[in-house]
């Protein structure tokens, strides 16, 4: 029998079309797929994808055999989780990223576990990522705008003189953020509300935790999502300068990942989660 790692990389890639996300899903690098599915072709003598410049496609083979291995590793997860279930009835693993942990999930844990449930944090690197591996995800998505979570302009304590107008920013105090938890024009959806325009040229960060911490530090203004700065704010490390925010296009959101009917304590989980993030919205 081919190694399960091999057919797994088959199937994922043949069901999202492409090794690059096959590989956001399953936590590896692209080139790993790349290897476990040149094994398996060579293995079986046969070809399952065509390969060409602009990506990949299954050969009539693999698209043939493609539902049957996706049907089977359904099975698997769900036979898995059915196992996990009843083996901890008491244990809800929620799938999130680093960042994310430690800015929304983490400050959320105590009163959860005081309430007798044990909850596993599975770190990710991306949503993909997370497939048949906990019960719960929290996850930045990309949403219409207007219905994002609301974007605020944040900064230590005395950054901003009191009662300064955001007309006097200079464009190289405006931290950047890049990456998952962002979108390219939120500090121009906050301009936008703030009535002026300007090119952002502070630093650039591709983890939300760093810029926080360096805003904090009074390296600049950072224009993030409402959520990820709640803790900072709440704890007074960091401010909202200017009574403005805009509508983003992207917002943190708590879903369940698998069938939790046979699982009250999930279920339990996401009404408190979901009820915790519309109360500060």
């Amino acid at each position: 029998m081919p190694p399960l790692t091999a057919l797994r990389a088959f199937e994922a890639a043949g069901r999202l079309g492409g090794f690059a996300p096959a590989a956001q899903e399953l936590g590896v690098t692209p080139g790993a797929v790349t290897a476990h599915l040149k094994s398996l072709e060579t293995l079986l003598g046969a070809a399952l994808f065509e390969r060409h410049h602009k990506g990949v496609t299954l050969t009539e083979l693999g698209a043939r055999v493609l539902p049957d291995f996706t049907a089977a590793f359904g099975a698997l997860t769900a036979a898995v989780r059915q196992l996990e279930t009843e083996a901890a009835p008491d244990v809800v693993r929620i799938a999130t990223t680093p960042d994310l942990a430690l800015l929304w999930l983490s400050p959320r844990l105590p009163a959860l576990r005081a309430q007798g449930v044990r909850i596993v944090p599975v770190l990710v690197p991306n949503a993909l990522a997370a497939s048949g591996r906990a019960d719960l995800g929290v996850f930045v998505e990309t949403v219409a705008v207007g219905d994002g979570d609301p974007l605020v302009a944040v900064a230590a304590p005395g950054f901003v003189p009191s009662g300064a107008s955001p007309r006097a920013l200079r464009a190289d105090q405006c931290l950047r953020l890049t990456g998952a938890m962002s979108a390219e024009d939120d500090w121009a959806a906050w301009l936008a509300a703030a009535g002026f325009g300007l090119e952002p040229g502070g630093a650039v960060h591709e983890q939300t935790a760093l810029a926080l911490e360096e805003a904090a530090h009074g390296a600049g203004i950072l224009v993030i999502l409402l959520p990820l700065a709640e803790g900072a704010l709440k704890a007074g490390r960091l401010v909202e300068p200017f009574a403005i925010r805009a509508p983003g296009s992207r917002a943190l959101r708590v879903r369940a990942l698998a069938d939790l009917s046979g699982h009250p304590r999930a279920q339990a989980v996401l009404r408190a989660l979901t009820a915790d993030h519309g109360a500060i919205r």
